[in-house]
């Protein structure tokens, strides 16, 4: 169950990513998906809290993107994910 947390969608050149920063019976998890390929850039890593996710996952992007379409990261707009 999810107690907390954000998500942000990129899209950039073709590429599709979804970014996951969230605090949930694990802990704070980061993760990053690739929409247009369906499959996971960082499946799942732990964090100290919300805020420090969202910044690893965010560079987690920008890595990807910059290696794969050598475009930098856009602006984020982080939104606040539903409790389920």
């Amino acid at each position: 169950m999810l107690d907390k947390g954000f998500w942000a969608d990129v899209k950039l050149a073709g590429e599709h990513l979804r970014l996951f920063s969230e605090d949930n019976a694990q802990g704070v998890q980061i993760s990053v998906y690739d929409v247009t390929g369906k499959c996971w850039i960082v499946p799942s890593e732990t964090a100290q809290d919300i805020e420090e996710g969202k910044e690893r996952a965010e560079k987690y992007a920008r890595i990807y993107l910059k290696r794969l379409v050598n475009s930098d990261l856009p602006p984020l707009i982080w939104k606040r994910a539903r409790s389920l």
